[in-house]
């Protein structure tokens, strides 16, 4: 399985909600790989991977439910 096959199965795991988390993540990561974007270290990486981890594993919650909770 390739790395991008691995991805559009993650994807396809993911919940609605879920899914336009990761949309924006990885646009931000797309726009960050530019030319002029900073570069991304092994530690942003493996960052991003354990994002992703919680995302197909459900542990994640709506923006608006983590806002509520701190107030925001």
């Amino acid at each position: 399985m390739t790395t991008k096959d691995a991805l559009h199965q993650l994807v396809d795991e993911l919940q609605e909600d879920q899914a336009e988390l990761a949309r924006h993540w990885l646009e931000d990561l797309r726009h960050a790989a530019d030319d002029d974007g900073p570069p991304l270290d092994a530690e942003t990486l493996a960052s991003l991977d354990r994002g992703l981890t919680d995302i197909s594993a459900g542990r994640v919650k709506p923006l608006d439910e983590y806002e509520r909770e701190r107030g925001l």
